[in-house]
């Protein structure tokens, strides 16, 4: 029931910020013309819309059933069983046989004793959020087409519902367990569209990235500042539109009244002062969707603002006017039947579309939006998908129906799946996307018999229809041809809303479970700017200047900042281009370049066999072990940790890159090896960096903090690189850690879960060894899952005996403290930074490269004096120091 990882990082259920139903217009129709009717007037209307039939559609030659055999004996067995249980019965009745048929029926049905009371008991139930006439009708006439389907013995809605998938760019894996050989997850989920440029047709990317047009669909619903701002940031002089849907609700009244206002002033200065066209359109209010967490008409919000994008308001009230076919094909922009064209006068011009919340904001500098878009194809979809189809329990697939501002369960509903029958799948996706104008088109203006046409039927019965609905048109027409699967926003979801630690939001619990709930991602704050920067991605979400104000305002100087630097940098590729150069562009103060860093325990430096951070080779723990070669420790000269290192000297899986780094705050590496760090204006612990391993089959992977435990005793490993808070780092200055240590920090809004579960809160969480510091840690594997490999693990090491720093006659160091060596080959672990004793303090010595003209890479006794020299020679620090 619940998503997994992957599934939770990037999508998450209930993504949904704005609220509302049908739209003002259907409203007033709906109570007149909304009946409840009982047999074929129920069965006639709806059900016939639901079984539309699709026999003329091209059905597979041999379509994939569910079927089972059954040994005969043990059916008969079973039956014989069955009989034997008709002898008792647990509603309480007359002798049904002295009754008439009718009289029989009746009494079986009645309400008091009968088999309806469950039903009666259930409509009550729905009726609770349910008030209007014409909304209890609803959720009525749709209960009625299960009870009547039971009765008449007809099918239920979309048992048989087919449409064959034309997509055929994407292989369909439907079983990610069991992938064919030499098929990873990786290469199936992180699909990307951005052939070679001198390989494709002329016209497939855009030749001039100033040239870019881009329409902005906004959904919002209160706030409207906040939207105001949002189209501030991201307006650029005559090549960026927008598209504003307003929830239809009455309280969103007064936000539209001022966006309303306010696109009129902009578009007056737009046309006057700069010579312009208009660039902001609000979607009328009569055509305003009513959008409810969790509905389809959050799908509806956003295709109601796309007819706006395309100019489509203006046709439909036209068509409205006048049934006359040949009087709207004279109308300008249409064919021959009088339909709409997607380039007619009335419709934006645009390249691609892209779809935010109001409660989204831009980490890229429009230039570098722009940038990233027309690096790809003009076709191509930015969409996320999990490419894996969906197939759950059908307990908990269920059909919704939408009205009176609410959501309300009926009963189950059919999965559609290939392997079904279906010939389509459901994907799971974000409804947040940057999309082409022709896929724009193509969901704006349908064509009849389209997969579209026909699954709007179904998606409207779904519960996060929005979440159910873009990625699987994509993903079932052709053009999944044109996924290129990320939409480059960041999200962080939070708790699950049966996890509220006060009053829950019921609009979020909607399934038979009551704990099964959907959520809505963290409200970013402040300690989570540096996530936000080196996530890579173009937007994040949600924003709420309530909460955090000056969030905003901190990433507009971050973008300015961002501007200027490619503005300097397209000013200085020009110049070397003129002089035929190949330079590049000074780094900024925060970066580091060269041949990485070994990261060396401070304690250890002095010993014959100082120790590093590095990994196995085999597997992706992170451990305390040797830094060099056994032979080259002797070389070493004095003070050696603040010159730097040959990396052919040092053993494999030890060497490191640090970086990218957030840039509010400094990093340094001062005369003695240690990192100086420099806290910023909003971080107090400065910069936060990955660190990555530099060596073998696991280069470019990032020290992580295993399952992202928010407790001490998280065990480190090398995992892909996600950019979460367990995989950024900031570097100790004796305040909040100490000097030289490596540690994380919990996101504010993880802080708040745990407390308000009550449990202890440690903030920063430093690396360290187990069994070494002053603080308790027999609760920290209590607290701690394992999987079967760490407990076969354990119980290996409970046979061998106590580790060698637990013997009595453990080596100790002059401080009194036992040997770091005793650690030697332990993997690293992370504790409280305030755990003295256990919180390893670093240096960090940058490489050199010296060929030794040895195929192997090892040192001879010929090259003694030349490794010794290298070293160790201070004169060489200034220079490693600026490569750093």
């Amino acid at each position: 029931e619940e998503l997994d990882d992957y599934q939770k990082k990037h999508i998450g259920i209930g993504d949904t910020e704005t609220n509302g139903g049908s739209t003002a217009e259907d409203s007033k129709t709906s109570e007149q013309a909304h009946h409840f009717g009982v047999g074929n007037g129920i069965i006639g209307a709806t059900f016939k819309k639901l079984l539309r039939d699709t026999s003329h559609l091209s059905q597979p030659a041999h379509p994939v059933q569910n079927t089972e055999t059954f040994d005969d004996d043990e059916e008969k067995e079973e039956e014989e069983d069955e009989d034997e249980e008709e002898i008792g019965t647990y509603l309480p009745l007359p002798n049904l046989s002295k009754l008439t048929p009718e009289e029989a029926a009746t009494t079986i049905l009645s309400t008091t004793h009968g088999i309806s009371m469950n039903l009666q008991q259930r409509l009550a139930k729905m009726f609770q959020k349910a008030k209007s006439h014409s909304c209890r009708a609803k959720i009525a006439e749709h209960f009625a087409l299960f009870v009547n389907g039971l009765a008449e013995e007809t099918k239920f809605p979309f048992e048989d519902f087919y449409y064959p998938n034309t997509c055929t760019a994407i292989p369909r894996y439907g079983d990610w367990e069991n992938l064919p050989e030499g098929v990873t997850v990786n290469q199936i989920q992180y699909r990307e569209y951005q052939p070679d440029k001198d390989e494709v047709p002329e016209g497939t990317y855009i030749d001039n990235v100033e040239d870019l047009k881009i329409c902005y669909v906004i959904l919002t619903h209160d706030a409207p500042e906040a939207t105001i701002r949002l189209i501030t940031s991201l307006y650029v002089e005559k090549v960026t539109n927008f598209v504003i849907h307003v929830d239809g609700k009455e309280k969103s009244g007064a936000t539209y009244d001022r966006l309303v206002e306010y696109a009129k002033e902009m578009n007056e200065y737009a046309i006057s002062a700069e010579g312009g066209e208009e660039y902001i359109r609000i979607v009328p209010r009569k055509k305003s969707v009513r959008v409810n967490w969790g509905g389809f008409t959050m799908v509806k919000a956003t295709l109601v603002a796309l007819n706006t994008a395309f100019g489509l308001d203006h046709y439909n009230d036209l068509r409205k006017q006048t049934k006359n076919v040949t009087k709207l094909a004279e109308e300008e922009g249409t064919d021959a039947k009088g339909r709409p064209l997607h380039d007619n006068p009335h419709a934006f011009k645009f390249h691609k579309l892209i779809h935010l919340a109001s409660t989204t904001y831009p980490l890229a500098s429009n230039t570098e939006i722009r940038n990233t878009i027309a690096s790809h194809p003009l076709d191509a979809n930015f969409l996320h998908i999990i490419l894996r189809p969906q197939n759950p329990t059908p307990s908990v697939w269920n059909y919704f129906v939408e009205c009176d501002d609410a959501v309300h369960r009926i009963y189950r509903l059919p999965i559609l799946n290939y392997e079904r029958g279906n010939g389509v799948d459901i994907y799971t996706s974000s409804q947040w996307f940057i999309i082409s104008r022709d896929f724009a088109w193509y969901l704006a203006d349908p064509p009849k018999e389209s997969f579209v046409d026909y699954y709007l039927e179904y998606i409207e019965h779904v519960v996060v229809a929005d979440e159910s609905f873009f990625g699987t048109v994509l993903r079932n027409t052709h053009f999944c041809a044109t996924l290129h699967n990320d939409n480059f926003l960041h999200l962080q979801f939070d708790r699950w809303e049966n996890e509220a630690a006060g009053q829950r939001d019921e609009r979020k619990c909607i399934m038979k479970n009551p704990d099964h709930c959907g959520r809505s991602p963290t409200t970013m704050t402040l300690d989570y700017l540096p996530t936000l920067e080196l996530s890579g991605d173009l937007f994040a979400r949600k924003f709420d200047d309530a909460v955090e104000p000056l969030i905003k305002d901190y990433i507009d100087k971050r973008r300015e900042k961002e501007e200027e630097r490619l503005k300097r940098e397209k000013e200085f590729m020009k110049d070397m281009e003129a002089e035929n150069k190949t330079e590049s562009l000074p780094l900024e103060e925060w970066e580091f370049q060269g041949e990485g860093v070994l990261i060396v325990a401070k304690e250890t430096v002095g010993d014959k066999e100082p120790l590093c951070l590095g990994m196995e080779k085999d597997n992706n723990k992170v451990l305390l072990r040797p830094c060099f070669r056994k032979e080259v420790p002797p070389t070493l000269s004095p003070n050696w940790e603040t010159g730097a290192v040959i990396i052919e000297e040092t053993i494999s899986y030890n060497r490191w890159d640090i970086g990218p780094c957030s840039s509010d705050g400094d990093l340094k590496r001062n005369e003695t090896g240690e990192l100086e760090m420099i806290p910023g204006e909003y971080s107090v612990t400065g910069p936060k960096c990955m660190l990555k391993i530099g060596d073998g089959a696991r280069a470019g992977r990032c020290l992580d903090v295993d399952s992202e435990r928010n407790q001490p005793g998280g065990l480190m490993h090398i995992y892909p690189c996600v950019t979460k808070w367990h995989q950024l780092f900031s570097f100790g200055n004796g305040t909040i850690a100490p000097r030289g240590a490596i540690h994380a920090s919990l996101p504010l809004h993880i802080v708040r879960q745990l407390e308000n579960k009550k449990k202890n809160v440690t903030a920063q969480l430093c690396l360290g060894v187990k069994g070494r510091g002053d603080a308790d840690e027999s609760s920290w594997d209590e607290d701690k899952g394992k999987n079967e490999e760490e407990e076969k693990e354990d119980n290996q090491d409970a046979e061998v005996g106590p580790h060698p720093w637990e013997q009595p006659d453990a080596d100790l160091y002059p401080n009194g403290r036992k040997s770091l060596q005793l650690w030697s080959g332990q993997q690293i672990q992370t504790t409280p930074c305030s755990n003295s004793g256990a919180v390893i303090e670093w240096y960090y010595v940058p490489f050199i490269i010296e060929d030794y003209g040895d195929e192997e890479g090892m040192i001879s006794d010929a090259d003694a004096s030349s490794s010794e020299k290298s070293s160790g020679n201070s004169a060489t620090m200034s220079e490693t120091d600026e490569e750093l």
